[in-house]
């Protein structure tokens, strides 16, 4: 409350110094002088708070949230971007392994954030039908090519 005390103060101090000003000066030239720099300064006394204000703890009149609210929101969507395409360019990837060796499989792929914060493939789940020797093929492939070990490879059929 001593806030707009002070506020409303000041405002009040700055008209009494506009109107003792535009008395004194009674010359046609100066007082409309004078009441232009009155007026001016009313407008920055009436504003200088606006000037306090940090317009990014405000919420977004659209979304309702805050600037860091908006910022981890997009941070989280990048991250579900990333790890989707991750796993998307991975199953292509496979899928042209799984071609070259004619294998005729369907593959799902897992990534998850390391701590530099690079998304990888951690779980391969392949399904299918092949022979042992393109399983074994292209078990091959994916540990020497992106470091899976076969306990991290699920293979369904045969």
């Amino acid at each position: 409350m001593n806030g707009v005390k002070a506020y409303l103060l000041r405002l009040v101090l700055c008209g009494f110094l506009i109107s003792l000003g535009t008395a004194l000066l009674r010359g046609k030239r100066a007082g409309k002088i004078v009441a232009l720099c009155g007026g001016c300064l009313m407008i920055l006394t009436a504003l200088r708070p606006l000037l306090q204000v940090d317009l990014s703890a405000l919420p977004d009149l659209i979304t309702g949230l805050t600037q860091s609210e908006r910022q981890e929101l997009a941070r989280e969507k990048n991250e579900a971007i990333l790890r989707r395409l991750v796993e998307e360019q991975t199953v292509r990837w496979l899928e042209q392994q799984a071609a070259e060796l004619k294998l005729s499989a369907t593959f799902t792929v897992t990534a998850e954030e390391t701590e530099d914060g690079l998304w990888v493939p951690t779980r391969i789940a392949v399904s299918g039908r092949w022979t042992q020797e393109q399983r074994e093929a292209l078990q091959e492939k994916i540990e020497r090519e992106l470091a899976l070990p076969p306990i991290r490879q699920q293979w369904e059929g045969g």
